[in-house]
């Protein structure tokens, strides 16, 4: 009887986990994600497209070079009066290179913001599939503990039943206790290979891969302040920065349509020859272009116009998403702290007293004053609550996980669990 008093208090969450070599730890995992993901990758190789565009793009056109050989009789090639070769080079009016630089730049740094926000979309989803890991391998180990005690509680009622002092339908019981037992290993089970199977997924690991055991921490570790993570993402969140930097495009780009209508200049040098002569003569050209004619001040107007538009487009978006994010990580900040609180209520005040019920049903089923009943029914309270409080705590994570890709600086809450 002393025994199962003894297991009764390893019911809980609080079940050590096993030390095994093959423990996962998440931050390994996160690295070997940001290394390996294939969707991540996708979006360094597309990153590093742009940043390669950038650098070709601000530069002059390529030169044309020209031959004539002009007033060939019956196109015969040697009658021919003149021979000009020449090469021509077009420049843009001041400040129309630089715009453009700048606006691949700002490309270049977009597609770095899709990167970054693709990396924490990739990392949100491995803290997810890693926490319901834990949910499930710790669900298992509890779900074993319980089949433990049941055997045991099984055990002390065939004695009983043996010597007439309890019917045989408290043996019964115990058994339909022990298969629901083995249903519920079932789906954790199920469970397991689903989370395993999305973390080989992100991990790009192969299918034979059994990874190893998730593990988190007993202690919960609190949060930063609302204020801190509200101006983390201001900073850090790869989508505000994304669209601010929109916001910074279409001024450039306003800058260029207005530039548009400002000539650029054509250059040219030939070189003449007469073949049948001993003339050589060198001759200079040059053109301009003219924006201002009536057709073409319509059309960069319209340009114009539309790049304004675009300030205004692009300006309400930063804001909606600024709006966005602050409503999101104030959601998900008072979700997590109410599940944090919930989650001390459990570990302070109700699974011990569920024990403590337990090992009073124990001792009163013992000395016979009360029946398997009264005994299963603590034991059934026990158990519910104890896997609440795992699925509490996964709950927690998740919204932790998710409140990190909110922010978009994973960091802060590194260094708060390192100033504990």
């Amino acid at each position: 009887m002393h025994s199962i008093l003894f297991f009764l208090c390893l019911v809980p969450i609080v079940v050590s986990a096993q030390q095994v070599s093959d423990t996962l730890r998440l931050s390994d995992l996160v690295i070997e994600a940001l290394r390996n993901n294939p969707e991540l990758k996708a979006f360094e190789y597309h990153r590093d497209a742009m940043e390669v565009r950038a650098e070709a793009v601000g530069r002059l056109d390529d030169p044309e070079l020209t031959f004539m050989h002009e007033m060939m009789p019956n196109f015969r090639w040697s009658g021919a009066m003149y021979s000009r070769i020449g090469i021509m080079q077009r420049l843009p009016f001041p400040g129309k290179l630089a715009a453009q630089s700048t606006i691949a730049e700002i490309n270049a740094e977009h597609a770095h913001h899709e990167h970054m926000e693709k990396a924490n979309e990739v990392l949100a989803r491995l803290r997810s599939a890693y926490y319901e890991l834990w949910f499930a391998q710790r669900a298992a180990l509890l779900n074993r503990e319980n089949a433990r005690l049941l055997e045991q509680f099984t055990k002390i009622t065939q004695t009983r039943f043996s010597v007439g002092q309890a019917p045989q339908q408290d043996v019964l019981k115990a058994y339909v206790e022990i298969a629901k037992l083995d249903n519920q290993l079932v789906q954790l089970r199920q469970q397991e290979l689903m989370a395993k199977a999305m973390l080989r997924t992100l991990l790009y690991r192969p299918s034979t891969d059994t990874l190893g055991i998730a593990s988190v921490s007993q202690e919960v570790a609190p949060l930063p302040s609302e204020d801190t993570l509200q101006v983390l993402a201001q900073r850090f969140r790869g989508m505000i920065l994304h669209d601010s930097l929109s916001v910074e495009e279409a001024n450039e780009m306003l800058s260029l349509m207005k530039k548009e209508s400002l000539p650029d200049l054509t250059l040219g040098i030939e070189y003449m020859t007469i073949p049948n002569g001993n003339t050589r003569a060198w001759s200079v050209s040059a053109g301009i272009s003219l924006p201002f004619m009536p057709w073409s001040l319509a059309r960069n107007s319209a340009k114009v116009e539309e790049a304004e538009i675009q300030i205004s487009r692009r300006q309400s978006a930063l804001n909606n998403t600024r709006a966005m994010i602050r409503s999101a990580i104030t959601a998900l900040y008072a979700k997590a702290e109410a599940l944090r609180k919930q989650l001390d209520n459990y570990s302070s005040v109700i699974v011990p007293q569920a024990q403590r019920s337990v090992q009073a049903s124990m001792i009163a089923y013992q000395t016979g004053t009360t029946d398997f009943l009264m005994l299963i029914d603590s034991y059934r309270m026990l158990v519910e609550l104890s896997m609440e409080q795992l699925m509490l705590r996964m709950q927690y994570e998740l919204t932790v996980a998710e409140l990190k890709r909110e922010v978009g600086y994973a960091g802060i809450f590194d260094l708060q669990r390192e100033r504990r």
